[in-house]
């Protein structure tokens, strides 16, 4: 007997993009795509279920529930008739999804995604079981990639334009955007991908000096020391110096020949 649907139960309401339940969603609908198969997407309550698990699958024959996505993808594509060596090569990739890239966040880890990635793609093709695992594991990642960061990883980016063009994966990505939260990568914070406007961004140089200037706004701005008297926090520079350094960026972005002066109460 062969299944000619199949209903994917969304437990917790739907994910955000950048989790393993939406990698795991659309590695389902790739899969039904792929094999023909129909899905009904059903919601339930999670008070009602008694259940954490984001979603899991029900199969009407064998009557029988799903809860892994890649179970899901081995049952839609009947990877157990392969061929051994097929299907060993197969699990070999699995595997590596599961025990490696899936404990890879975009946020922190977007190089090394990309580059084990584009190491692994080389082996894997364009079509079948691992192919869905993969563009589900790592669309979040690919599609929210800097051009420039994908195209240093050139294996990586043909294998993704090609996956994008598959029509199991066109028909998919709709059903999936529909049905899960968006979200951005966060990139780590440095002076390199920072957004500050230069006009207003405070530079230290003790050499230069602020001097009046005849003819201009000349603003001299002053505030209260801040007096620690034990671990400084953020509520030590409130009351002072953050407020004070605020209107001096605000001037400095007026155009006014500003000067900010304080010091602390150390003696």
């Amino acid at each position: 007997m062969t299944n000619s649907s199949i209903s994917l139960v969304q437990n917790l309401g739907a994910p955000a993009a950048n989790t393993a339940a939406a990698a795991g969603l659309l590695k389902v609908l790739i899969a039904a795509q792929a094999t023909g198969i129909a899905v009904e997407l059903v919601n339930t309550d999670k008070a009602t279920s008694g259940s954490k698990l984001p979603f899991w699958v029900v199969l009407s024959s064998p009557q029988t529930t799903l809860y892994d996505a890649n179970a899901v993808v081995r049952f839609l594509y009947k990877t157990g008739s392969l061929p051994l060596a097929e299907r060993i090569l197969l699990e070999q990739h699995l595997e590596w999804e599961e025990k490696t890239l899936s404990g890879l966040d975009a946020d922190n880890h977007m190089e090394e995604i990309l580059a084990a990635a584009d190491a692994r793609v080389v082996r894997l093709g364009n079509s079948g079981a691992a192919a869905a695992v993969f563009f589900g594991a790592l669309y979040f990642a690919l599609s929210n990639a800097k051009p420039a960061a994908l195209g240093a990883f050139p294996a990586l980016q043909q294998w993704y334009t090609g996956q994008l063009e598959s029509p199991a994966v066109t028909a998919a990505l709709p059903v999936y955007s529909a049905n899960v939260i968006k979200v951005l990568v966060r990139e780590e914070p440095s002076l390199a991908n920072r957004n500050v406007n230069s006009d207003v961004e405070f530079t230290y140089d003790p050499a230069k000096k602020v001097l009046p200037v005849e003819g201009q706004n000349n603003i001299l701005i002053t505030s209260a020391l801040p007096y620690v008297n034990n671990v400084p926090h953020l509520g030590n520079i409130i009351g002072s110096t953050l407020s004070a350094d605020v209107f001096a960026r605000y001037s400095r972005a007026r155009g006014n020949n500003t000067l900010f002066i304080c010091g602390t109460d150390e003696y």
